[in-house]
């Protein structure tokens, strides 16, 4: 996995045409890739976790036919077959990897099985654009596990996740976008989620759904495919900024996180197919100390993780 991050101040022009700075941006980005047949294998782990919190996934589900495409694939190229797969079977493992990375660490538990639950409602199709609770609920543990991987004390509880730092708890509510309508209503809902039972809140907001469907992102090179998420991410900020400052500015929320993750094509690099994802975080300065604090902790892991 590759990892990367970048600063970058946010300027605002006043009515008497003054700039100043009314914020500032991080950018985070991954991508990765595995081998099919790591990929199998941790579809086959996925399926025997199911078995191990007393559920089955259902032969009609989104989820079976990536663990079956990305098998047939994963044994093709292990017969070195190709004729047996096609780029349905390999665009099913990119997604399945995906979803094998966020739902492996939940193990068993009784919470597990109410995740593993979730992930079969509703469509599991990361290329189409339907609206789900699997998907809603995919973002949720993908978010958890990337705060884990840079060393984060997350956990996955009300509002959404929970992040521990110096004995502070960070409620962050988690918001899937599947259109730009009633964006105003959805950030609303997120800060009641945590204003109410938290001092410091993040709202953690994921744009994939708003890529075209059914596509895959093609770029030149690596540069090329970042900056084409991160435009993603940025225009939606731009569109919205007004919306996100009501809660920014006086604190409502310490920061909003704006992630988006594609499937991407990249001809110059090896593999040439990839996860990739590229999320940006907004703060605006002169906050209260101790959210300034929490906002410096947050983004030190976060720069400690992409070192």
């Amino acid at each position: 996995m590759k990892k990367h991050v970048s600063h970058s101040p946010i300027f605002s022009e006043s009515p008497s045409g003054v700039l100043a700075q009314t914020g500032s941006s991080s950018d985070f980005t991954t991508h990765a890739s595995s081998s099919y047949l790591a990929i199998k294998q941790r579809g086959l782990e996925l399926q025997d976790l199911y078995e191990k919190n007393g559920l089955a996934i259902p032969l009609t589900s989104y989820l079976a036919k990536l663990i079956d495409d990305t098998t047939t694939l994963s044994d093709a190229w292990l017969c070195n077959d190709q004729s047996r797969s096609t780029a349905c079977n390999l665009f099913s493992a990119i997604q399945l990897d995906r979803v094998t990375t966020a739902a492996l660490p939940l193990g068993v538990s009784v919470m597990a099985r109410e995740f593993l639950s979730a992930l079969l409602s509703g469509s599991l199709d990361l290329l189409g654009r339907e609206r789900s609770k699997a998907k809603d609920t995919l973002w949720e543990l993908e978010l958890w596990q990337k705060l884990v991987r840079m060393g984060m004390h997350a956990s996955l509880e009300e509002p959404d996740i929970v992040v521990l730092f110096d004995g502070a708890r960070i409620g962050i509510a988690c918001k899937k976008f599947y259109s730009e309508k009633n964006v105003s209503k959805v950030l609303s809902q997120a800060v009641s989620q945590f204003e109410t039972d938290f001092d410091f809140g993040i709202i953690a907001i994921n744009l994939d759904d708003l890529t075209p469907a059914n596509t895959i992102l093609k770029a030149r090179s690596l540069e090329q495919m970042l900056e084409m998420i991160a435009q993603v991410n940025s225009s939606f900020i731009k569109e919205h900024d007004r919306h996100l400052r009501k809660y920014l500015e006086p604190g409502r929320a310490i920061s909003a996180l704006v992630s988006t993750a594609v499937i991407s094509d990249v001809p110059t690099a090896k593999p040439r197919f990839l996860n990739s994802r590229q999320s940006t975080v907004w703060t605006i300065p002169g906050l209260p100390l101790d959210k300034e604090k929490q906002v410096r902790n947050f983004l030190n892991a976060v720069n400690t993780a992409h070192a």
